[in-house]
C-alpha cells in the first residue's frame, strides 16, 4: 500500500448553509506527505447550478463557472485524489461539512473516519501567538505564503503550508502519526468512473482576454438571409445591449441566432454598424451630444468591434433626416413602471433597492414571468432560477450597476 497522506482542502461556496441548498463553487486538494512536504495539487471550479452568492468575496463570476464541470462530474475523480489519505482543512468542520453534502447530492459518500481529519485553525492554537486565528493571520505570522486569499487551489496550498510548517516546529506531536495512522485504516468505497468525463476548470489568473465574439461568427457562408433574419438578430442584439454590456450568455444567443439563421461574419459586421448608426440618430435627437453619450457610443462601438473614428465621425454633424418608419431608440432605455425583478447576492439589500424602485414607481416582482420587463442580477451571467427563467422569455438581464447608471437609483 502506498504511505498515507494528508489531503488538505479549501472550499469556495456561493453561501455558507447546506441547509440553504448553497453549493461548492471552486474547490482546491493538496497532498502532503508525513513530513510536511507538499506532493501534488488538484483543483477545479464547479458549477453549482445556482447563484454564486457573495460573489465580492470569492471572486468567482458566473460566466467562469458557466462551463465548468457539476460536482456529481467531479466527485469519481475527487475521490481518487483523497483516496490514501486524512482530510485537513483550516476551519474543519466547514469545508468537511460542504464535502459529504456535495458527495451525498451526488449519490455518493465519504468514510467519516476521512472527514474527521485535522484542523489547522484549531491546532493554531499551540503555534502561533495571538487571538486571530484567521488563514490570513496564520499565514502571516508564520510567514507562510498565502497568495490568493478565497481561491480555492491558493487557500488550500495556504493551509497545507501552515501544516507543514506545524509539523516542523514539533515532529513528535502523536497528531500527526495518529492522523495517519487513521488514514491507513480507512476502508475507501468503491466511486464508479463519471458517465461524463471532464477536464477540471482552473480560475484565470488575471485579465481574461477572450476573441470578440463576432470572430467566432462563421466567416464563409452561403447568403441567402434577407430583412426578416436581420431583423431578429437586431432585435437580440437591442435586446442584448439595453445595458452597454454583453455577459456569456448574451454572446452565445448571439452566436447560435447568426448559425440558425445563416447571417454571415460579414454581413454581422454590417448589421451592428447599422445598429451604431441607430444609436447614433438617437443621440442626435435632441440636437446635443453630451460627454455621456458620447462615452456611451464609445463603449457601445467597443462591443460591436466597430472603430471608434466611426463615431467620431457619425457625432461630426447632426444625420440627415430620415423616412424609416421605426425610429431609433436610445440604449439602455427603459420604460416608467416597468415589472423589475432582482436576483443574487447584490452590494446593497434587495429590500433597498427595490424600496428606491417602487418610489421612482417602478413595479418590483418577486419572481420572473413573462410579463416581466427586466431582471436585474448581482452578476448578469447569472444561474439563478430567476434569470434562467428570464432568459428563457427573451427578457433582458443586466448588471445591478444598471440600477444606479440608468434608472438612478441613489449610490450609496
Amino acid at each position: 500500500m502506498p504511505e498515507p497522506m494528508f489531503a488538505v482542502v479549501d472550499v469556495e461556496t456561493t453561501g455558507v448553509f447546506t441547509a440553504m441548498n448553497h453549493r461548492v463553487a471552486e474547490i482546491g486538494v493538496v497532498r502532503v506527505d508525513a513530513a510536511g512536504r507538499i506532493v501534488d495539487r488538484w483543483e477545479t471550479l464547479v458549477n453549482p447550478g445556482r447563484d454564486l452568492g457573495p460573489q465580492r468575496i470569492h471572486g468567482i463570476r458566473a460566466a467562469d463557472i458557466l462551463d465548468a464541470p457539476t460536482f456529481s462530474q467531479v466527485a469519481p475523480a475527487l475521490a481518487e485524489v483523497l483516496q490514501g489519505s486524512i482530510m485537513v482543512a483550516h476551519n474543519l468542520s466547514f469545508d468537511a461539512a460542504f464535502l459529504a453534502h456535495e458527495f451525498r447530492k451526488a449519490d455518493l459518500s465519504l468514510p467519516e473516519a476521512f472527514l474527521g481529519g485535522l484542523c489547522t485553525m484549531r491546532l493554531a492554537h499551540d503555534f502561533v501567538i495571538g487571538n486571530a486565528r484567521s488563514l490570513a493571520h496564520c499565514c502571516e505570522f508564520l510567514s507562510v505564503a498565502n497568495d490568493r486569499a478565497h481561491c480555492a487551489g491558493d487557500d488550500a496550498m495556504a493551509a497545507a503550508g501552515l501544516l507543514g510548517r506545524y509539523i516542523d516546529m514539533d515532529p513528535d506531536r502523536h497528531d500527526w502519526t495518529r492522523a495517519l495512522e487513521t488514514a491507513r485504516s480507512i476502508s475507501w468505497p468503491s466511486y464508479a468512473a463519471s458517465p461524463r468525463p471532464f477536464s477540471p476548470v482552473i480560475r484565470a489568473t488575471g485579465n481574461r482576454v477572450e476573441k470578440h465574439f463576432l470572430s467566432r461568427i462563421t466567416s464563409h457562408m452561403p447568403e441567402f438571409t434577407g430583412p426578416e433574419e436581420h431583423d431578429q438578430y437586431l432585435a437580440l442584439l437591442s435586446q442584448a445591449m439595453l445595458d452597454l454590456q454583453l455577459s456569456v450568455h448574451e454572446t452565445r444567443a448571439l452566436l447560435r441566432v447568426a448559425d440558425e439563421l445563416g447571417i454571415s461574419q460579414e454581413r454581422c459586421r454590417t448589421l451592428h454598424i447599422y445598429y451604431l448608426e441607430q444609436l447614433v440618430r438617437a443621440a442626435w435627437a435632441d440636437g446635443v451630444i453630451t460627454a455621456q453619450e458620447r462615452g456611451d457610443l464609445y463603449t457601445a462601438a467597443d462591443l460591436l468591434a466597430v472603430e471608434r473614428d466611426f463615431v467620431d465621425v457619425n457625432l461630426s454633424e447632426p444625420p440627415a433626416p430620415t423616412t424609416d418608419a421605426s425610429p431609433a431608440q436610445p440604449p439602455r432605455a427603459i420604460r416608467h413602471g416597468a415589472v423589475i425583478v432582482l436576483t443574487g447576492a447584490m452590494t446593497r439589500e434587495r429590500n433597498e433597492l427595490a424600496g428606491f424602485l417602487t418610489e421612482m414607481g417602478y413595479n418590483v416582482a418577486d419572481r420572473a414571468t413573462k410579463k416581466t420587463d427586466l431582471v436585474v442580477a448581482a452578476d448578469p451571467d447569472s444561474l439563478s432560477g430567476k434569470a434562467a427563467k428570464a432568459r428563457l422569455y427573451g427578457i433582458p438581464v443586466v448588471a445591478e450597476q444598471y440600477l444606479y447608471d440608468v434608472i438612478g437609483v441613489p449610490c450609496l
